[in-house]
């Protein structure tokens, strides 16, 4: 055998690890998302938070084993040193679990996010980000099929049974629109038939959803995400002009079949005009969060802790030192206002204002796909003043944020040095 020959030998045993451990890790965190979630069940009650931890520690300590030099992020790394002090000075709520909370976090962004890199880290990530977007695609058609069923078989469809929560389907399958819209407009023309008919299912279906499940901060960053993939593509629209149709056509079918699937939309601003404010669900949510930022500006009341909570009408403030409920964060930039203070807020808009300058220049040197990434950050900045994922591993949205922002950094390396496995591997 040959150097060449070794050295695919090796890049292809490396492929298939990185393969195989992408895999466990999507399967870990679906796992023990459905496990915060309660919706899990039976394996939520057998495997515990510390089984759940060490996977996600192995995980990146075999993929770190493998390579011979790694580089660390030391904005990200201060941002968890930020997170990390502002449990130190303050007394964390025991039945928040904020101190495990914290550790689940470190483990996560070594394992998707920049925090640490490498060849293999980056082969890894390459593959858990194809196989999450199959995963969004697929969650999301299963989703209109089980409604369609359920609707033809006794008149009443049922939405949330895939997912439960209309929120995190209604975010997914605005995700799954902007990726879907991104692809259409930037694809050639010879494309295989069943990958066609897959992502047109997957656009269609993704819109209804989107509208029916009725989360307004995630239709609102998938307008503004699509607005960016317009004017970005713009020089493509004309050969995609159906493509724009397909879109406003779903939205127009969405909000004409209406009944019990768009109750939700309806009602939230019937409420919101009811008391003329379009954020009068949040008003009171973000108002304890700034109050909580007051009560301590510099590092923040601690790790994914609250110390008030909050009604449609009203703020009151918790004195016990085990409340029996969570406080809904309500916005992930004011969460981490609260729960950081200033020195982890001011982190982390840094973190996101370099993103955003490295998607620019990507962009600058002809580089396609930093358009669906920049796409999908403004996405998750616009939807993060509405829902706080941001500082909580057990959010699919904080899962799928990091490995976005992992997947921006990663253009200083090639990904693979062998040509024809880079032409199969690479994909959005």
């Amino acid at each position: 055998m040959n150097y060449s020959e070794y050295r695919k030998y090796l890049i292809h045993r490396q492929e298939i690890l990185a393969r195989i451990l992408a895999f466990v890790a999507l399967v870990v965190a679906l796992i023990e998302i459905g496990r915060l979630s309660g919706c899990v069940g039976v394996v939520g009650k057998v495997i515990s938070s510390p089984m759940i931890f060490s996977f996600f520690c192995l995980i990146p300590v075999i993929v770190l084993f493998k390579s011979r030099r790694f580089t660390v992020n030391y904005m990200l790394m201060l941002f968890f040193v930020a997170c990390a002090l502002s449990l130190i000075f303050n007394h964390p709520v025991s039945n928040y679990m904020s101190t495990l909370r914290l550790g689940l976090f470190f483990a996560m962004l070594c394992l998707i996010s920049p925090l640490v890199n490498s060849a293999s880290l980056r082969m890894f990530r390459n593959y858990l980000w194809r196989y999450v977007i199959f995963l969004c695609q697929f969650v999301v058609i299963l989703s209109l099929v089980v409604y369609l069923v359920t609707l033809a078989f006794d008149g009443r469809g049922l939405l949330f049974v895939v997912i439960d929560h209309p929120i995190m389907l209604s975010t997914l399958a605005a995700i799954v629109s902007v990726i879907m819209t991104y692809r259409f407009l930037s694809r050639e023309k010879h494309v295989a038939k069943l990958s066609l008919f897959f992502d047109s299912i997957s656009l269609v279906a993704s819109i209804l959803i989107m509208v029916w499940a009725g989360a307004r901060g995630a239709i609102l960053g998938f307008i503004v995400a699509e607005i960016y993939v317009f004017i970005t593509l713009s020089h493509k629209l004309k050969r995609g002009k159906w493509v724009i149709m397909a879109v406003l056509g779903a939205i127009a079918l969405a909000i004409f079949i209406g009944g019990d699937v768009t109750h939700r939309v309806k009602k939230k601003f019937e409420i919101a005009q009811e008391h003329n404010s379009i954020i009068y669900s949040r008003k009171q949510l973000w108002k304890s969060r700034v109050e909580e930022f007051m009560d301590s500006p510099v590092i923040g009341i601690g790790f994914t802790n609250a110390t008030r909570y909050s009604t449609l009408l009203s703020n009151r403030k918790v004195f016990s030192p085990s409340p029996d409920r969570r406080e809904e964060p309500g916005s992930s930039w004011l969460c981490v206002l609260s729960n950081t203070g200033i020195v982890g807020f001011a982190l982390l808009v840094c973190w996101n204002t370099e993103l955003l300058r490295v998607v620019r220049m990507r962009r600058k040197k002809g580089d396609i796909l930093s358009i669906l990434y920049g796409a999908m950050l403004i996405f998750f900045i616009v939807e993060g003043f509405f829902e706080g994922w941001i500082l909580y591993a057990g959010s699919f949205t904080f899962f799928l944020y990091w490995l976005l922002t992992s997947r921006i950094m990663d253009y200083r390396w090639p990904i693979y040095s062998h040509k024809p496995i880079c032409e199969r591997c690479l994909g959005v």
